[in-house]
């Protein structure tokens, strides 16, 4: 648990992580979108999706940056982006269900892990700053 809680850890993670997604929405081809993820969507969805990978990106190479010196901003941004993308995930599946944009197995399956990975990150990194914030105030106090 000691080592699943270590911001530096956690930090590497989170890059790993979101440098999947984003190589994923940036490389994938649009007619291989719903081969790959089950997703229907519009051509418009597909810029979205784009356009998000960008994000993503972005926010892999951050959290590389700061892995070896995470810093308690960037930790609760980090937290609080996995918290609120695993909360989004859900509330747009229940809003999109009825277009079939997530009817195949494969898109849900993928939108089920997302959401699982998304929260776990985020209640970690959460955790991992209460640590480490402890741990600096005891290293105050001595």
């Amino acid at each position: 648990m000691k080592k699943l809680t270590s911001l530096p850890f956690l930090f590497t993670t989170v890059a790993i992580v979101e440098a999947f997604y984003a190589a994923t929405a940036l490389l994938t081809p649009p007619d291989f979108v719903l081969p790959l993820t089950g997703w229907v969507l519009t051509p418009d969805g597909q810029w979205i999706v784009k356009l998000l990978g960008v994000a993503l990106g972005f926010q892999a190479v951050i959290a590389w940056m700061f892995r070896k010196n995470p810093l308690i901003g960037i930790a609760w941004a980090l937290a609080g982006y996995q918290l609120l993308a695993a909360t989004i995930d859900w509330i747009m599946w229940l809003a999109l269900s009825g277009d079939g944009i997530f009817g195949a197995l494969l898109a849900q399956a993928t939108v089920v892990a997302s959401i699982i990975i998304h929260y776990a990150l985020g209640v970690l990194l959460v955790i991992g700053i209460k640590k480490t914030k402890q741990q600096t105030h005891i290293q105050k106090i001595h």
